[in-house]
């Protein structure tokens, strides 16, 4: 694919990308591909070419955009890693004629460019962080989770009636409109009351029994199904439950034995508690360095001259407003109710997300001075440091993404960054008093 810049404008940038009719043919047969596999359709025997099936099946227009859309989503990343530009926001791109696999195919895309600054100061920066210790009582209260995690369940014979907390064994039959429910039909299911893991009329029906007690009653649940509201459909089942017993959850006996059966490589008690203090002591250093990171970014942020183009605002916030509306669609939240829940205005939402955007705004670009300033580059331990931060444990499977996804040179860019704040941490005035950072 070549990439040209074909002309700046009003702090934008369009580029014009140009596939190769080799590039285009293999594009077009993986999108018809995933499109055939998406919709589950059926291919006839005859049906050897998957992209002529998809114009047959849709139509050529159709089909054709479907194309042209996929050619440029896919690419649009490579695009901008070939002439090596770091965006703020989705980039804009269009084409002036449907991609063929016979023929090169050229598309533009419109974006913003992340702008340079200078700091006013580039000397070390002073903050002030807790102190980092790791006490006998944290460990202590780790060491009870442990054991409460392993806790077995033997028959509670203090009491024969139902509680708000306890924890029951059930035997239930549920039906509803006369047919059972196979996932509410169990012999033995335990269930912890007050837990909210069934509705709030099944819980009130349950408190109060005595073991051996059966009881009918009816409750209202919701279907697995949403309505065509996005919100569940609520329904009555009826169902007979017997409180077949009473559960306690006793905990092991803490001695070298329990210890044993916990880690590899522990022999005692003693061995548990240096392990887990082993692990707090790291987990305790990551907050901290952290913590440090984002003070400095802080600092250097306060340094930044000039003003923020409102262009660059506008974009920012237009982003975060589209993720914010897919996340409350993955969560089946209006966004009304999510307004609600925090209290903000519709006609306020967009100053709410320019005050968020601004900050992560003034640290990236104060970053980005920093690290030109003193020449900072990108190596390969850097790279794997970034995707360390954004995946841990998963670091190579987040590099991999980056790479299929032609996104390595915003990689760069943010491992740049990251290597920056790390630089201004080791060289900052620290102070540290207090607490452990939380």
């Amino acid at each position: 694919m070549k990439v040209e810049t074909v002309r700046t404008k009003d702090g934008k940038v369009e580029l014009a990308a140009e596939l190769s009719k080799k590039e285009v043919a293999k594009e077009m047969h993986r999108i018809a591909e995933f499109e055939i596999a998406r919709h589950n359709y059926k291919l006839g025997i005859n049906d050897d070419d998957p992209v002529e099936f998809l114009r047959k099946h849709l139509g050529y227009d159709e089909a054709s955009f479907v194309f042209d859309e996929g050619i440029m989503r896919h690419r649009t990343p490579f695009a901008l890693t070939a002439v090596e530009i770091d965006v703020i926001g989705k980039p804009v791109y269009k084409c002036l004629e449907h991609a063929s696999a016979d023929k090169p195919f050229t598309f533009h895309l419109v974006c913003v460019p992340v702008p340079d600054f200078e700091l006013e100061s580039y000397d070390p920066v002073s903050i002030t962080l807790p102190t980092q210790t790791v006490k006998s009582a944290e460990i202590d209260e780790e060491i009870q989770k442990m054991a409460q995690a392993s806790a077995v369940a033997v028959t509670d014979r203090s009491h024969d009636v139902v509680f708000k907390g306890d924890k029951v064994e059930l035997a239930m039959e549920t039906t509803k409109d006369g047919k059972k429910v196979k996932p509410l039909c169990t012999d033995g299911r335990e269930y912890n009351t007050g837990a909210l893991a069934m509705p709030d009329d099944f819980d009130a029906a349950i408190i109060g029994m005595k073991v051996g007690e059966t009881k009918s009653f009816t409750f209202e649940g919701p279907e697995l199904e949403l309505g065509p509201d996005g919100k569940p459909i609520m329904e009555k089942y009826q169902t007979t439950v017997t409180v077949k017993r009473i559960i306690d959850m006793q905990p092991p006996e803490l001695d070298d034995a329990w210890a044993k059966t916990t880690m590899p490589d522990v022999k005692s008690m003693g061995d548990l508690r240096k392990k887990i203090e082993e692990k707090l002591v790291a987990k305790r250093e990551d907050e901290y360095n952290r913590r440090a990171q984002t003070l400095a970014s802080n600092e250097l942020a306060k340094r930044l001259k000039g003003d923020i183009p409102d262009l660059i605002y506008g974009v920012a916030v237009k982003e975060a407003r589209e993720q914010l509306t897919s996340k409350l669609r993955e969560e089946n939240i209006s966004l009304d109710d999510y307004l609600k829940k925090e209290d903000v205005e519709k006609d306020q939402l967009n100053n709410v997300l320019l005050m968020q955007v601004r900050g992560q705004l003034t640290r990236q670009f104060a970053l980005n001075a920093y690290a030109k300033h003193l020449g900072l580059t990108v190596e390969e331990p850097d790279l794997e440091a970034f995707f360390e931060s954004i995946a841990p444990g998963k670091a190579w499977q987040a590099s991999m993404d980056f790479k299929q996804e032609g996104r390595m040179y915003a990689a760069r860019c943010a491992a740049l960054r990251l290597k920056a704040s790390k630089d201004a941490v080791a060289n900052a005035n620290i102070n540290t008093q207090g607490a452990n950072a939380s």
